[in-house]
């Protein structure tokens, strides 16, 4: 295995113990952009910090699944959230993902979607081996396995905003229904991890239209939407602090075991 300007009725603001300085912990209760109480959880890291003090990187299985927290533990995380989507059957990636040069995802079929084919599986979140981190409309995975600019890629989707403007959405329920939700943003000198809790009475979640008109107030330029529903969770400070859902109770005991997670650690 391997903010903000925040349009909202209440937010408390925290920072994280460690390298206090360098994460910054965004937690709102209600925002006017989504209807409804919510539970949102946001770090901003800024993009110079990514590479000096601190690194981005994924953890991943190809079969057996495993709880955001576990992956968070065993790569000695300081903050870590799912990612790309799964088989909650079989276990593994059921997106492409490349990992130094390898395709490691054993379900490649979405990884080669191009971006005009309709699919929700259509963006990118990319760390180039010059240390860029780029949110893109996907590619096929013979590109990216030609290619040797990527350090990893793993893929999600749909696409949210680019260039600062909304991208269009499939129809349906996907779209239209709250659910919970977690996603990428890159501001122009910061990136954003966001989860957004949902299915509980404290906490209803959000459509991804909604999901998009609140990116977009926080400054976001390039946004994606990963795995969310009862996937959707955030670790830091050693412990859970969304409420995922599928334990049907507002507290962090109902983390569900995913394939693959995105990792912030202390650069060594």
């Amino acid at each position: 295995m391997k903010l903000i300007r925040v349009s909202s009725i209440l937010l408390l603001f925290l920072q994280l113990n460690i390298q206090a300085q360098e994460l910054k912990h965004f937690h709102i209760t209600a925002d006017s952009s989504i209807n409804g109480p919510q539970n949102i959880h946001l770090i901003e890291i800024e993009l110079n910090k990514l590479g000096n003090n601190l690194e981005i990187d994924m953890a991943w299985s190809d079969s057996a699944l495993y709880t955001t927290s576990h992956f968070a533990r065993e790569n000695n995380a300081l903050l870590a959230i799912n990612a790309g989507f799964f088989s909650i059957k079989d276990g593994g990636s059921v997106t492409y993902l490349e990992d130094e040069g390898k395709q490691v995802s054993h379900r490649s079929w979405k990884g080669d979607k191009k971006p005009d084919q309709k699919t929700n599986f259509n963006a990118a979140f990319v760390l180039k081996k010059s240390g860029e981190l780029k949110i893109e409309w996907m590619k096929s995975s013979a590109e990216y396995l030609e290619s040797e600019e990527e350090q990893w890629v793993f893929t999600a989707g749909p696409m949210l905003l680019q260039n600062g403007e909304k991208s269009d959405l499939l129809d349906g329920s996907f779209k239209t229904k709250k659910h919970p939700r977690t996603a990428l943003c890159l501001k122009q000198k910061s990136l954003l991890l966001i989860t957004i809790d949902g299915r509980h009475f404290e906490a209803k979640g959000a459509t991804l239209p909604e999901l998009q008109n609140f990116l977009k107030s926080q400054g976001c330029i390039d946004a994606m939407n990963l795995d969310g529903g009862g996937s959707t969770t955030m670790w830091m400070n050693n412990k859970v602090v969304t409420c995922p859902s599928d334990n049907q109770a507002f507290d962090n005991m109902g983390e569900r075991k995913v394939a693959n997670v995105l990792l912030i650690r202390k650069k060594e």
